[in-house]
């Protein structure tokens, strides 16, 4: 091949490539735009529907035998077997996610409750992804690194598609290809014809430009939902057996990612427009296809990513839809008041916490790196809970300044950093790479804050996830500032010795005055004025806005705040180890912190604390005593984290939302049961 025809061929060839990638992503974008336009709710776990989809799919083309040397009729029969399987199990498994994640809170104002129920779903599909791979004999093959540390071997797919080369001129064209853009074409008419003349197509149009009116009108917008749902199920199970059978492989590993794509494309086509989402998932995947060519593939999901936030933050109804996106007034999140029980069980376990290291050393426990770890939690937790329960904002990329603050400690005192090397002596102290980790924390908290601000509610939400993504992701393609996958070692930490203390003592010691600092800011900041200017900012902005408050400025606080302590609990978590990893910081540190929040979001501060000290009791402890009683069975509670802090913070958003607390729901309960035997009930019972 001459220059002249390779450079002719180049074109075309990146456009085949996008083409086909993004067919499968305009697939799965089709299916959650349709849910969101009838529910106007967005599924976090809708990605993680499309990734177990492809293990089953997997799993389903091995069991049925086919390889290459089987006949084309019986390939093609297969084919289309593993199709409607793969339709099933998608719809099966996002109507399952309506039933739990979206049903339960259909008649709550609160509309952060299902987004965060639907996280916790997500984790728990991504386990039962993880469970799933045992089940079956993946061929011999090198593992690969997975996504939240989770490391799965490929499970390989059989040869589904005939190997046929249509191409000519240099241009590579397979059948795969062909018929990847043939169904992903195929399914885009069918579909749009069943919308436009199908009852049930009408009824979700309906639906979904005017709940109340089609209600009125007879239409039952619950079932419209759960259909919806399903609709979109099916397609993203679809485009799960495309993704298998044109790759050849399966990863369960791709659920944040392919979600965050599908989420893309339905932002950029219009959330609640179906056409328009194919269509940005095909532009996607071309742009995708050109960026690992002329860029670097490394930096094709950043790139992504920040057409994500800068489509949610400049234009976000979409470049070419007009559907309005849903309004976050009413969002009226429960969050508790710090009383006199609260503050007698804040200094209760402070005053637990500070004694704690002297019963260790005299019980000879060796539970201190434990219980530093709990102090670290309750810091973050509380940090985070600035954000969520004071402000009202959902941020789900809370782990990314943890990052932050543990890389900046790093690079300011490491032995193995190139900034450290140049900086001055007096530049290189510990305790001035704490203060510098919370002051670049919060700065990025506020960089990060500023295209939130023109966001509201589940888009928030959506903006901080791809911002928790990225962090990361530069992290790990900047070795040679970062040491990338390698990480850094040799972090200096603050000296102790002059008090006596070694290093742990004095990781504790600064740990546990981390944990107080933040707790007692929390408490003075609740009934404060910017406490208060919080609280109506997150029950009403409009109106908050209306006698002089400034929603812009007391978000970017709110952030700031937040960001700055998990900063510096990064920059104490990096010198207690004097190691950092890029591992260290994924996702599952934002879904612990989010989950201890979330459990006692209904106790304020107080919550936030207790929260933090039952998910590090598991984690520390628990979960080693569990092991211990369950050694029989072969079952490391450990390896199953993802499930039981998605299930946590499912239940904990459930008991968020209850309009009654757990002593009223259970004297109401008491009541209905004295009701039952005859004992009248006592005079202003509010229980009807």
């Amino acid at each position: 091949m001459t220059c002249g025809t390779g450079c002719l061929a180049l074109l075309p060839q990146l456009v085949i490539y996008g083409l086909t990638n993004g067919a499968v992503v305009a697939l799965n974008a089709a299916g959650f735009t349709l849910a969101y336009a009838v529910a106007r709710q967005i599924n976090l776990a809708h990605g993680n529907v499309f990734a177990m989809t492809t293990v089953v799919v997997a799993t389903l083309a091995r069991l049925l035998g086919v390889t290459s040397a089987t006949s084309t009729p019986l390939r093609v029969g297969a084919l289309a077997l593993l199709a409607m399987a793969g339709v099933a199990v998608g719809a099966t498994l996002n109507v399952l996610v309506e039933r739990l994640a979206f049903r339960p809170f259909a008649d709550r104002a609160d509309r952060i409750a299902p987004l965060i129920a639907s996280v916790g779903l997500a984790f728990v599909l991504f386990q039962a992804a993880v469970w799933w791979y045992p089940l079956v004999t993946p061929p011999p093959s090198e593992p690969v690194e997975g996504h939240l540390g989770v490391v799965l071997p490929l499970l390989a797919m059989p040869d589904v598609l005939p190997r046929v080369e249509l191409g000519c001129c240099g241009v590579s064209f397979t059948f795969k290809d062909a018929l990847v853009l043939a169904l992903a074409a195929g399914v885009a008419l069918v579909g749009g014809r069943l919308l436009r003349r199908h009852p049930v197509g009408r009824l979700l149009r309906a639906v979904a430009q005017d709940g109340e009116l089609a209600a009125l009108s007879g239409a039952d917008p619950t079932r419209a939902q759960t259909l919806a749902f399903a609709a979109a199920g099916g397609l993203a199970g679809f485009a799960a057996t495309v993704y298998g059978a044109y790759y050849g492989a399966a990863f369960a590993q791709h659920g944040l990612e392919s979600g965050l794509a599908a989420m893309t494309a339905a932002v950029l086509g219009g959330v609640g427009a179906p056409f328009g989402a194919l269509v940005a998932g095909v532009g996607i995947g071309v742009v995708s296809s050109f960026a690992d060519y002329f860029l670097d593939p490394k930096w094709t999901p950043v790139l992504v990513l920040l057409l994500l936030v800068g489509a949610l933050t400049f234009r976000p109804t979409g470049l070419l839809g007009t559907v309005p996106v849903a309004s976050a007034e009413g969002e009226r999140p429960e969050t508790g008041r710090a009383g006199a029980g609260s503050g007698l069980f804040l200094v209760a376990v402070l005053t637990a916490a500070t004694v704690l290291p002297f019963l260790d050393a005299l019980a000879g426990w060796h539970g201190l790196a434990g219980t530093i770890d709990a102090l670290r939690l309750v810091a973050l937790a509380v940090g985070l809970g600035i954000v969520v329960n004071f402000a009202g904002l959902l941020d789900l990329g809370y782990a990314a300044f943890f990052a932050i603050g543990g890389y900046t400690a790093a690079l300011t005192t490491s032995s193995a950093s190139r900034l450290a090397v140049a900086l001055p002596e007096a530049l290189r102290s510990p305790w001035l790479a704490i203060l510098l980790a919370g002051l670049v924390a919060a700065g990025f908290g506020v960089l990060f804050g500023v295209p939130t601000v023109r966001t509201r509610g589940e888009y928030l939400a959506i903006v901080t996830l791809a911002f928790g993504e990225i962090v990361p992701n530069v992290i790990w393609h900047l070795p040679e500032w970062t040491g990338g996958s390698r990480g850094m070692s040799g972090i200096a930490a603050v000296d102790g010795s002059v008090l006596g203390w070694d290093r742990p003592t004095t990781a504790y010691a600064l740990a546990l005055g981390l944990a107080v600092v933040a707790c007692v800011i929390a408490v003075r900041l609740a009934p404060s004025r910017i406490g208060r200017a919080w609280a109506a900012v997150r029950d009403d902005e409009t109106a908050a806005a209306s006698v002089g408050v400034a929603p812009a400025v007391l978000k970017l606080l709110a952030f700031a705040m937040g960001a700055g302590c998990a900063g510096l609990a990064g920059a104490l978590f990096a010198q207690q180890f004097g190691y950092v990893e890029p591992a260290q910081f994924d996702f599952t540190v934002s879904l612990m912190v989010l989950a201890a929040v979330v459990l006692g979001s209904r106790w304020g501060v107080a919550g936030a604390v207790g929260g933090a000290v039952v998910v590090a009791a598991y984690d520390r402890w628990l979960v080693d005593a569990l092991n211990g009683i369950m050694g029989g069975v072969g079952v490391d509670l450990r390896e199953q984290n993802l499930a039981v802090f998605g299930v946590a913070l499912y239940i904990g958003t459930l008991l968020r939302s209850r309009p009654l607390s757990l002593r009223e729901w259970v004297r109401a309960r008491a009541s209905q049961w004295r009701l039952g035997r005859g004992v009248p009930r006592p005079s202003g019972d509010a229980l009807t």
